[in-house]
């Protein structure tokens, strides 16, 4: 039922079953892969494009179309020098995050909202969320800095960036690095670590602006109690195991 459904919405956004019975697509004009994984089967270790869990689908399926969705379709292009960057509130955080990121929202130190101000309004830039009464179309979570005692870094402030979502029907250009400085401009760190799950996401675009990789994690093995994912350390005992993460940090130039 899982991967029939899986199907029907894939399809639609231009992805064709590797075979009739297959639990993998691919994209007939991008080069953009899909398994879709069904809890309680062994499934192949080495597939290198998204990885879409049964029971996440059951729970965010919008989510992930529109993330699909913005993978394969034009997205109106929204440059970052046209928003600005204030702190929001949690509830406000939570909203946009539970609607728009495909993992939801996570608690934090630090909310932060793009917003479209007055005077760029003019462009047409909508949203449904909203902040201060201007148009809400992206938000970060940000974690407490905090002093590294790592060789090398000895007493540097380091910050976290821990979830990051944009409307899905936008590109927010250059957001990535207006969220950071905005972060730096109220905590003066020196570097930003974040992780990237590479069940969805390679990390290129992280990368493309300057993050490096620090570290790649391992899978993340879980079973599955009342709907919810428990963690295990044992393979035989995983119903749910990830590719893992790329743990990534931003050096800020001076």
């Amino acid at each position: 039922m899982f991967l029939e459904d899986l199907n029907q919405n894939v399809s639609l956004l231009g992805f064709r079953r590797v075979t009739d019975t297959s639990d993998r697509w691919r994209h007939y004009d991008l080069e953009i892969e899909i398994q879709g994984n069904c809890i309680g089967e062994v499934h192949s270790q080495d597939h290198s494009g998204i990885q879409i869990w049964e029971d996440v689908w059951q729970t965010r399926n919008a989510q992930i179309i529109h993330f699909l969705t913005a993978l394969t379709k034009p997205l109106k292009s929204v440059f970052a020098r046209d928003t600005r960057i204030l702190p929001i509130s949690a509830e406000t955080a939570r909203d946009f995050l539970e609607a728009n990121h495909l993992m939801g929202f996570s608690k934090g130190a630090l909310y932060l909202g793009c917003v479209v101000p007055p005077h760029r309004q003019f462009r047409g830039i909508g949203s449904d969320y909203s902040w201060e009464g201007n148009p809400l179309v992206a938000v970060a979570v940000f974690g407490k800095p905090m002093v590294m005692k790592e060789a090398g870094m000895e007493g540097e402030l380091s910050g976290e960036l821990i979830k990051l979502a944009t409307l899905p029907s936008i590109r927010l250009v250059g957001g990535i690095t207006k969220f950071l400085d905005a972060y730096r401009a109220i905590h003066p760190i020196h570097n930003v670590m974040t992780y990237i799950d590479l069940d969805w996401n390679s990390g290129k675009g992280f990368l493309t602006i300057g993050f490096k990789v620090i570290e790649k994690m391992p899978p993340l093995l879980f079973k599955l109690v009342d709907g919810k994912r428990v963690a295990v350390t044992q393979s035989a005992d995983a119903e749910v195991w990830t590719k893992g993460n790329l743990k990534l940090r931003y050096y800020y130039a001076n």
